[in-house]
């Protein structure tokens, strides 16, 4: 626990204090909780436990949003006065280990699991620094049972852990921050925005990006914690490998989708209970997902647009002539289905991406072909000197995208080779990490979040 908050201040300095916060007040009413038989104190001690997380979640993330889409909207209205922001600094993975958190107390409410047996080791649940900062999110119940037993980690978890941190730093290091130069140069130095082919370039490489940032610090998390000892469960499955929007978010942050399903979807009534329900739980699970990932109105938009492709496929895949199309072309399905999916799921990470308004809606309307034009010159010129190397980088991906999820992991396969290949094989990438990363590195983008 000493070196997780240590960790922590390091990362965060004074924002320590929230995480410490967050970690007595959920400890104190869990028991507090799970030693009542009344209903309404253990009502009333959950309900404080999450006051105080959503509320110290809503003043440091999103309270000078707030603001801001106050004093924008009263634009609008004479003598509405304009506040000022408060400049809060987002503290280092509050979204993460405050759903953590909360979802201690909700299951001890529910009856599902029991409290931790002292405060130390629920402590190290919370703080466990590995997968702080961001992600994945793990359940209480996961991390109880990996620690009641001693932690002493043997060859095989060793070997696997090792592959996943070399295996993150160079899915980060030679493909996120190589095709990231790309990305930028499309969306943020002003090249043409009405090419086809490069605002699809310039999705299809965010794509490439996002998944490989992200990924990557998830791997290297899991990767550190198998050093001691300690399994955390995976957050990714071949994410563009989906045929439908659920077959995404099936594979896409696992972590926080099935929070989401467990304790906002399904409370708010699921799919049991008729249509309008459904269709409330649901979009209101994607819109506060979508605000999960930022202080900005672009990731509730994103929210809301995979809330709308959801639905539109739960009802789509219904129709009579859809049923009698696939029936009649079986093979067709699954890959109609892949390529359809994929091109909205890239289409809605040009809305994570990009804020400015003037920049999102001409790529958008060139995205889906209104007023695009097709130039590959123009695009060749537009791009970066290192097109080439960029885009064996991008093939390398999905062909390793592609092989992995064919086995069932590739990091999981590299790590049962004999010691030879297994040692060729991590120092290649050790290598091509160390020769092909840009000059200038990014942070991990959910470091933000």
């Amino acid at each position: 626990m000493v070196s997780s908050y240590v960790f922590f201040w390091l990362a965060s300095g004074w924002h320590m204090i929230l995480l410490l916060t967050s970690t007595l007040v959920d400890w104190t009413a869990g028991k507090r909780i799970h030693e009542s038989d009344e209903h309404q104190v253990r009502k009333r001690w959950l309900i404080g436990s999450l006051s105080v997380n959503l509320g110290l979640l809503a003043i440091f993330k999103y309270l000078d949003f707030l603001i801001e889409s106050w004093n924008w909207a009263s634009l609008r209205i004479d003598g509405a006065p304009e506040i000022e922001t408060f400049g809060l600094l987002l503290p280092v993975g509050i979204s993460f280990y405050t759903f953590q958190t909360m979802s201690y107390t909700i299951d001890i409410y529910r009856k599902k699991n029991k409290p931790y047996d002292d405060l130390l080791s629920f402590a190290c649940y919370a703080a466990f620094f590995p997968q702080l900062v961001a992600g994945p999110i793990v359940r209480s119940e996961h991390f109880k049972k990996e620690i009641e037993n001693t932690l002493i980690p043997n060859s095989a978890q060793f070997r696997l852990g090792l592959t996943l941190i070399v295996y993150g730093i160079a899915k980060k290091m030679v493909i996120a921050d190589n095709v990231a130069i790309h990305v930028n140069e499309i969306f943020v130095d002003g090249a043409p925005l009405d090419n086809l082919g490069l605002v699809w370039w310039g999705a299809l490489a965010f794509g490439i990006q996002i998944y490989c940032d992200f990924s990557a610090y998830t791997d290297i998390a899991i990767g550190s914690a198998l050093l001691f000892g300690i399994r955390l469960p995976e957050n990714f499955d071949a994410p563009y490998a989906a045929r439908s929007p659920q077959d995404f978010w099936r594979r896409w942050h696992i972590s926080l989708s099935t929070w989401l399903r467990d304790y906002l979807y399904i409370p708010l009534g699921g799919s049991r209970n008729g249509t309008k329900v459904m269709l409330f739980a649901l979009m209101s699970t994607m819109l506060l997902g979508g605000l999960w990932h930022g202080a900005s109105w672009n990731f509730v938009l994103w929210g809301l647009l995979h809330g709308l492709l959801l639905i539109g496929h739960r009802y789509l895949k219904d129709f009579k002539i859809t049923k009698k199309f696939f029936e009649r072309l079986p093979r067709l399905a699954p890959v109609l289905g892949w390529i359809v999916t994929q091109y909205f799921v890239f289409m809605t990470w040009l809305v994570f991406r990009v804020e400015d308004t003037q920049i999102l809606i001409p790529s958008l309307k060139t995205f889906v072909g209104i007023n695009a034009h097709w130039d590959p010159v123009e695009m060749y010129d537009a791009l970066p000197e290192i097109k080439f190397l960029t885009l064996g980088i991008a093939i390398l991906f999905f062909i390793c995208h592609f092989i992995s999820w064919k086995i069932g992991g590739l990091k999981h396969w590299i790590s049962r080779q004999n010691p030879m290949i297994w040692g060729f094989i991590v120092g290649v990438m050790l290598s091509l990490a160390f020769m092909l990363r840009p000059a200038e590195t990014v942070d991990f983008i959910y470091f933000r979040f």
